[in-house]
């Protein structure tokens, strides 16, 4: 048995980064629309996530053309 005076190492603190935070917390965002519009009328559900992706895709463009 180990003596009462030695405790375990601290483990590190868990961090992350601002970018990854935004991208997680945007991905949630969207799923949470198509979600949302899939509960009022199902085909809106496919129609919002479809828009999202058009999006990211003419930012995702626009952004590797400069």
């Amino acid at each position: 048995m180990a003596p009462q005076d030695e405790r375990p190492a601290k483990a590190p603190p868990i961090t992350i980064s601002a970018q990854v935070f935004r991208e997680i917390v945007g991905a949630l965002g969207a799923g949470l629309a198509g979600y949302g519009a899939w509960l009022h009328y199902p085909p809106a559900g496919f129609m919002v996530g479809g828009g999202v992706l058009v999006g990211l895709a003419i930012v995702g463009t626009l952004r590797g053309s400069a």
